[in-house]
């Protein structure tokens, strides 16, 4: 239901094109859009690392137990969803101190989540519990240099 395009006029762009017709605001195809504003990355990585921590303290406490020996099953799953979620946010954001940022709020989460209130605690002091806690520590400077290294990559 397209007309040919018009002489003179690029394929794809405009109303006699073939295609759909691009709004204005877009960018021509080929280029990406601009990197979010600082305030966005800023309040995504907050708020992605505040989640991914509530969600990661729910979910790391699940173990498959072999005999007496328990493997922490939904520590590994909570460790691979945060740091899933870290890189979304930094290559979102473009920028690998983000995936620091996401890390930081998910420690932090997770860090007063494990204080012990009088016979409540969320995060115990098990093999599930310590995979949570310390693999945040290790996982974020892993997925903070693999987003290096991809963005890095892309730039070229």
């Amino acid at each position: 239901m397209t007309s040919p395009a018009a002489p003179g006029s690029p394929p794809g762009r405009g109303p006699a094109g073939p295609g759909p017709e691009l709004p204005p605001d877009l960018p021509p195809e080929g280029n990406p859009l601009p990197p979010p504003r600082r305030w966005a990355m800023v309040a995504a990585a907050v708020g992605a690392g505040i989640g991914t921590g509530l969600l990661g303290t729910s979910l790391h406490g699940h173990a498959l137990y072999a005999g007496a020996t328990a493997i922490p099953l939904g520590s590994l799953a909570a460790l691979v969803m945060l740091a899933a979620v870290e890189l979304f946010v930094g290559l979102w954001g473009r920028n690998v101190w983000t995936v620091v940022l996401c890390g930081a709020a998910a420690y932090l989460c997770a860090g007063v989540l494990s204080l012990q209130r009088g016979a409540f605690g969320m995060i115990s002091a098990n093999i599930q519990g310590n995979v949570w806690l310390f693999g945040i520590a290790v996982a974020t400077p892993l997925v903070a240099w693999l987003a290096w290294a991809v963005l890095r990559r892309s730039r070229r």
